[in-house]
């Protein structure tokens, strides 16, 4: 009974079950003591039984006692466990993920085995909430209100945006991916110290840009994401897809091209032969994401690219 609804019962309908529930132990204790002489498989069965009927009393007894001092909110997702302090706690142990809304309007997607603690309603001047796991926060903007997301060692300070974090096995390490916006994180001295005046050290992230934080080493490497999305140059919001953005050049200068690309993805692109700027490019990209994009720019001009932290880098000798 302890994955169903909890019962419906008055004080006293819930102290005449408990009174039940210990007087039917005390008759099985009763029994198992007594000295009769039976088989020895068939006292070793009651003994069991004694044991089995303790475990389960003492189970639900502590089951009662529980939802009498704490309360379990029941959502479409599962429960909600909310703690004595008044914090939920919302765990995700199915194999899907898990989408829930806190008060101030803020979403959450919760990767399988992933949980999230935060407060009923945010009702001091930060949002803050802790996670385990893996999630995909969509920040309601509030200057007034910064949001905080602690995980392990690291926290990350948002006033409106998306983001997505990761924690490794214990915290050792984490990861933090930007969708939209620009968010803030940092180190703190302990995984369960304030984040009030405890910052060591950190980074700035903007979109498709992300951090690993090693526990370790206490380090923050930074990166490009795996697949950069298209950012409208004005909102900061990530375009829905590729082809809403066109990507159609006939004879357009290497430096027309690359410009587009860094306003489109918000990376910055940086030539190292400033000669390839003047060369001449003609092909309808759009539909390509970025990598390949600059694979196929890259082909046409003889010249290859790294990605250097959060930067791209094209090197070749031009287009003579």
């Amino acid at each position: 009974m302890l994955d169903g609804e909890t019962p419906i019962r008055t004080d006293g309908e819930s102290r005449q079950l408990e009174d039940k529930i210990w007087r039917a132990i005390q008759q099985k204790q009763d029994v198992a003591q007594r000295p009769i002489h039976t088989h020895p498989a068939a006292r070793r069965w009651w003994l069991s039984a004694a044991a089995a009927v303790v475990v389960l009393g003492l189970g639900w007894f502590t089951y009662l006692n529980l939802n009498s001092n704490s309360e379990t909110i029941l959502t479409s997702n599962g429960p909600a466990v909310s703690s004595p302090a008044g914090t939920l706690i919302r765990l995700n142990d199915t194999a899907q993920a898990m989408e829930l809304t806190l008060s101030d309007g803020s979403r959450v997607t919760l990767a399988p085995r992933s949980s999230v603690e935060y407060p009923a309603k945010f009702e001091s001047t930060r949002r803050e909430v802790t996670l385990h796991g893996e999630a995909l926060f969509q920040v309601t903007r509030n200057p007034q209100q910064p949001f905080y997301v602690n995980a392990g060692e690291v926290t990350t300070k948002v006033l409106g945006t998306s983001f997505r974090i990761q924690t490794g096995e214990e915290n050792s390490s984490v990861q933090v991916s930007v969708l939209t916006g620009k968010v803030s994180v940092f180190q703190r001295d302990l995984p369960d110290a304030p984040t009030k005046d405890k910052i060591k050290n950190g980074v700035i992230l903007t979109p498709n840009q992300r951090v690993l934080y090693s526990q370790a080493s206490h380090s923050f490497e930074t990166s490009l994401v795996e697949q950069p999305m298209v950012v409208a140059a004005e909102s900061g919001a990530s375009v829905a897809s590729t082809s809403d953005v066109a990507f159609d050049f006939e004879d357009a200068s290497m430096a027309t091209v690359l410009g587009k690309l860094e306003k489109a993805y918000g990376i910055e692109i940086i030539l190292e032969n400033e000669e390839l700027g003047n060369c001449l490019f003609t092909a309808n990209i759009t539909e390509q994401p970025l990598f390949t994009k600059l694979d196929l720019l890259c082909a046409a001009l003889n010249s290859t690219y790294e990605v250097r932290g959060t930067k791209i880098l094209i090197m070749g000798s031009g287009c003579r």
